[in-house]
């Protein structure tokens, strides 16, 4: 065999493994259907902020913007925790000076919250969440 006829059949073998590599099974993602809502903060609209839908057991999720008190998107099917977050700037008085953003919203509406949502095949999944600023 010479020289360019190894060089094909290696091309050739390549081809083929890069060909049964492509042909496996894809895992399949979850399926995320359309959910939407409103946010209230102490009983008015939350202007702007974000929902989140999570998975807690793999720690996926599906973010969501809130606009006006309402917020609209795709959602994985299943039992979600909910986390709502709203985030203002703060400015910071010391020598250093700067600015952080700060978390309007109490943890346990977030970091520890305990709100739930579940999100079905066929709907309807349209969800209402009332949080308090204290």
């Amino acid at each position: 065999m010479t020289q360019s006829q190894r060089w094909a059949a290696s091309a050739a073998l390549f081809l083929v493994l890069v060909a049964l590599i492509g042909c496996g099974k894809s895992e399949s993602k979850p399926k995320s259907v359309l959910v939407s809502g409103t946010v209230t903060m102490d009983g008015k609209p939350l202007t702007e902020g974000t929902v989140y839908f999570k998975t807690v057991q793999t720690g996926a999720f599906d973010t969501l913007i809130v606009k006006d008190g309402k917020f609209e998107g795709d959602a994985e099917v299943g039992v979600r925790r909910v986390e709502v977050n709203a985030y203002r700037t703060k400015t910071i008085k010391d020598a250093m000076g700067g600015e952080v953003k700060e978390n309007r919203i109490p943890a346990r509406f977030n970091a520890d919250s305990t709100l739930a949502a579940t999100v079905t095949a066929d709907g309807p999944n349209t969800f209402k969440f009332e949080v308090k600023s204290k």
